[in-house]
């Protein structure tokens, strides 16, 4: 009974918190045992896709999934990014927690079209916000 009390005290603390924006330079890269693809130079025209995730205590203890047309293409921890080469044209961007436990009681992946002309670089953050709700968008830090 008391684990049940505790666990509801730290959900109404957790509630109104969101996380915080963590500028690209700032964020640690992302191991290369965390990506999966698209790290190699395409043959084919392409743009570069920086994913960067927020800081902050809402699923820190989980990892993010970011997913290319519905592919796990890496897995991030707070504060971390990663680089990817993406031939040019649209694609689906996605993000949602990942793992077992308490991970696996997050919010649903959520997903957002993406253009990539070539040469381009476009930068999205994924955060939490203040609803628990994930959600990935684009991000000009």
């Amino acid at each position: 009974m008391q684990r049940i009390i505790a666990l509801c005290l730290l959900s109404a603390l957790l509630v109104g918190c969101s996380t915080s924006a963590v500028p690209t330079d700032r964020a640690k890269q992302v191991g290369a045992d965390k990506t999966y693809s698209y790290q190699a130079t395409p043959a084919t025209p392409y743009g570069t896709l920086t994913v960067v995730r927020d800081s902050g205590f809402i699923s820190s203890g989980c990892d993010m999934g970011i997913y290319v047309d519905g592919k796990l293409a890496a897995r991030l921890a707070t504060k971390e990014r990663a680089i990817f080469k993406i031939p040019a044209g649209e694609i689906v961007l996605g993000a949602g927690v990942i793992g077992s436990g308490l991970c696996g009681t997050a919010a649903d992946r959520r997903e957002r079209e993406v253009s990539l002309s070539p040469g381009q670089t476009k930068n999205y953050r994924v955060f939490t916000s203040s609803e628990a709700d994930i959600d990935i968008l684009p991000n000009t830090l």
